[in-house]
């Protein structure tokens, strides 16, 4: 194994400063939050070739209570300008799921811009808007540490092309909330964005985008567990990856499940399958497991492993290409001061891209965490 250099990558979360004179029971009545992730992966040995990537990624949002604003009850805005530079290290693993989760076009852009308002006590919620799939729908909060794409939402959904990282499509989403169940409901703009100009943000409605239709029933409670079972529709005119035709009635669904151990650990499952007629990938397994406060107060330290599948349609027209790929992903999260964490990734791949002709691939990623 050739020898590496490890590179910082600084990534981020959310933080909230209030604007304006709040109650003390009231939430702020503008709450901004800032972030910027920098990240470097480097791959060691196998996939395409040896090599490191370095990616930058800020998160600027802001949330406003209209309620708290005095401008009336029960409404909440959101705003999120989302910024992203680097080349993506998959292009050196080789892997088809990819292997950094803030890899992506080169742009600045408002990510999502829409108004909720709640109704009956706030058990109803309705928003409509630039709005990310993915924020709502197959999520899991144990698989959150990883930093490969496929523990945020599984390749079955997102090889689709839905609303989510980094394009999102304009949305009406419906959240019923009850005392331990949820569902969420919500119709997307098929195609988001401007597939031919991935910079800035585009909000069209072209004949042929369809609708991205999605459904997701859940249980949770307060130790964090959960189980979920969802289903998306995909009406958008597109190109069909397993003949070439033409396709405008996609469909899958999915299952997802975490588990709290005993406040320390936690586990996480992600089931997903999509119609192997229309689609590369037609199952995903993923699961994984985490623990917090593993060495020094709020880290946390991890192993997960995603496991994608190809159809039998999709093998039958591409024959020089092997069932599946399978991505593990050794994890340690770490804050250093105020709003300065870091975290490293061993990732090792098998069967990159199902391509015969690669070796697995071993990767090492570093990143850093600031908060503003």
């Amino acid at each position: 194994m050739h020898n590496v250099v490890i590179a910082v990558l600084f990534s981020v979360a959310s933080s909230g400063v209030a604007l304006a004179q709040e109650n003390v029971d009231s939430a702020p009545a503008f709450a901004w939050g800032g972030a910027l992730t920098l990240e470097s992966v480097t791959n060691l040995d196998g996939g395409v070739k040896e090599g490191t990537r370095e990616l930058a990624n800020l998160d600027i949002t802001l949330a406003i209570d209209t309620e708290a604003a005095n401008w009336w009850g029960g409404g909440e805005w959101f705003i999120y300008v989302l910024g992203d530079t680097g080349k993506d290290p998959a292009e050196y693993t080789g892997d088809v799921q990819g292997v950094s989760n803030i890899a992506t076009d080169e742009s600045l852009k408002v990510y999502e811009f829409w108004y909720q308002h709640y109704f009956a006590d706030d058990s109803i919620k309705v928003l409509f808007g630039l709005h990310d799939y993915n924020s709502t729908f197959y999520s899991l909060e144990y698989a959150g540490l990883y930093s490969h794409p496929s523990f945020g939402i599984g390749p079955d959904t997102s090889q689709v092309g839905p609303s989510i990282f980094s394009t999102t499509a304009t949305a009406l989403h419906i959240t019923y909330q009850g005392e331990n169940q949820y569902l969420l409901a919500a119709i997307y703009d098929g195609v988001p964005g401007d597939p031919d100009n991935p910079r800035g943000t585009h909000i069209q409605f072209n004949d042929g985008d369809g609708l991205f239709s999605a459904v997701e029933w859940g249980w949770a409670n307060e130790s964090q567990d959960k189980i979920a079972i969802g289903a998306w529709q995909h009406t958008a005119k597109v190109e069909n990856p397993v003949d070439g035709e033409m396709n405008n009635d996609n469909t899958g669904v999915y299952i997802i499940a975490e588990k709290n151990i005993n406040d320390v650990a936690g586990v996480f499952l992600q089931l997903g399958r999509a119609d192997d007629l229309y689609n590369q990938l037609e199952y995903y397994v993923g699961t994984g497991i985490t623990f917090n406060g593993f060495w020094i107060e709020d880290d946390n330290f991890g192993l997960a492993v995603a496991h994608a599948r190809n159809g039998d349609p999709y093998l039958a027209t591409h024959s020089d290409i092997d069932r599946a790929e399978t991505a593990w992903e050794l994890s340690y999260f770490a804050p250093v001061v105020d709003h300065l964490s870091a975290q490293a990734s061993l990732y090792y791949i098998q069967n990159p891209s199902m391509d015969k002709t690669l070796d697995d691939a071993i990767a090492l990623g570093a990143r850093v965490y600031i908060e503003f």
